[in-house]
């Protein structure tokens, strides 16, 4: 099933998630460009992808700090000059800083912030315009369980972040709505991968505990939802925001 044959997906971050969302885009014919403030990051997902047999013509890397609007302009150019169109847009730039409140430091409160929900604003805004010139899009910001209630052992600052995600979609939806674009979240549970990499088995117990399916979560089946989100299989589907995790109770 090739529902990406002749789409370009514009992916913000180049981290697992991101990654996986590649691949099985890839695999559905699309043509993806990574955005991300690490260059190493960049080199390290399009050379991962290259080795695997995909065709570098493909792949696209654009340094990019999703904090500065002005960089995800710049970005969204870039695709559309090589392209000449952005027909999906995956937000999945984003960082973890988990710690009690009272340890937080103004810093680690604002970094989180500034990445996980500005940069998704960002993000967002810089394919807007190309899109409603075209009647046609499809942005998935990725959110988080931790956005839609509280966890043992959650930052506040990642939660807030994850739940300003949410409301970033359900609003977009009613707004761009006239011009056929749809705006959806993501919001998985605890996943295998590098979210867990430094964090105690105790914590990540305690993140997991309550899983229906009794297993965390794989990166592909986080990008299964995303790539169902991002085509047009949910072209009648707008302001949601869609629990991938494995049944783990609120």
């Amino acid at each position: 099933m090739e529902r990406y044959q002749d789409k370009v997906v514009l992916i913000t971050g180049a981290g697992d998630v991101a990654e996986a969302a590649a691949k099985r885009l890839l695999c559905e014919g699309a043509k993806v460009a990574f955005s991300d403030f690490s260059q190493e990051a960049l080199d390290a997902a399009i050379s991962g992808l290259k080795a695997e047999g995909w065709d570098g013509e493909r792949l696209m890397g654009i340094k990019c700090d999703v904090r500065k609007y002005e960089e995800c302009e710049a970005a969204a150019n870039a695709v559309l000059a090589r392209w000449g169109q952005i027909d999906t847009l995956v937000a999945t730039a984003g960082i973890i800083r988990h710690c009690p409140i009272d340890e937080m430091t103004e810093a680690q409160w604002q970094d989180v912030v500034d990445i996980n929900l500005t940069g998704g604003f960002h993000a967002v805004k810089s394919v807007v315009p190309s899109m409603k010139e075209r009647k046609y899009g499809h942005i998935v910001v990725i959110s988080s369980i931790g956005g839609r209630t509280g966890r043992p052992g959650v930052g506040v600052n990642y939660a807030a972040t994850k739940a300003g995600v949410n409301g970033l979609v359900m609003c977009l939806g009613y707004e761009l709505g006239p011009w056929q674009i749809t705006v959806n979240s993501v919001a998985p549970g605890p996943l295998k991968g590098k979210m867990f990499a430094g964090m105690t088995q105790d914590r990540i117990e305690s993140l997991s505990a309550g899983i229906r399916l009794q297993r965390m979560g794989e990166l592909s089946d986080v990008a299964a939802a995303i790539a169902y989100l991002g085509s047009d299989d949910a072209a009648w589907t707008t302001g949601e925001v869609l629990d991938v995790n494995g049944g783990l109770q609120y």
